[in-house]
């Protein structure tokens, strides 16, 4: 994989430097995990989901600490018990910690869905601020960092956030009407 891009990146250089011999190729790297960490709309995002999922979050927490009791309760209390008393109370431990357990895997499931849209809806975002920053600012060749080494003079992953948080903003305002 690194040998293609090399090569990519190579063909890009001679392809450059072939169509511009008096004029310098200006070159860029974008920093898309900071930008998908840090831009205000993956706040947002973040935000969103623990909104829509917190009620759940509480009523599995909830639960929990309904089995935690009960099975107190049995440690405390299975001594005293009759044998059928302690068969029903281990099936129902056995039967409310399965519940939980598929309780937390569903949300857990709808979560890792949510949080895939929202991931792919940002990312749609970032390349079309990428895209913007680079006509804005003349750029003939930007590339996502997961390069070896990158002089931090062709790093522009600070003016794609500026822009992404400009974007929020706007949203925000137009949002606010």
């Amino acid at each position: 994989m690194r040998k293609w891009l090399a090569i990519l990146v190579g063909s890009v250089f001679v392809f450059l430097s072939g169509q511009t011999l008096a004029q310098p190729a200006k070159l860029g790297v974008v920093n898309v995990a900071l930008l998908l960490e840090k831009a205000p709309q993956a706040q947002a995002a973040g935000q969103n989901l623990e909104k829509e999922f917190g009620p759940q979050q509480a009523e599995l927490k909830k639960l929990a600490k309904k089995l935690e009791q009960k099975q107190q309760d049995y440690q405390k209390n299975q001594l005293v018990m009759s044998e059928s008393q302690k068969v029903t109370a281990e099936r129902e431990i056995s039967m409310m910690t399965r519940d939980i357990q598929r309780k937390r895997n569903d949300i857990q499931e709808l979560v890792n869905i949510r949080r895939n849209e929202e991931l792919a809806s940002l990312q749609s975002l970032v390349n079309q601020a990428i895209k913007e920053i680079g006509k804005q600012q003349k750029f003939d060749l930007i590339l996502y960092e997961g390069i070896a080494y990158t002089n931090n003079r062709l790093d522009i992953t600070q003016s794609v956030l500026e822009y992404l948080e400009k974007e929020y903003q706007k949203k925000r305002a137009n949002f606010n009407k």
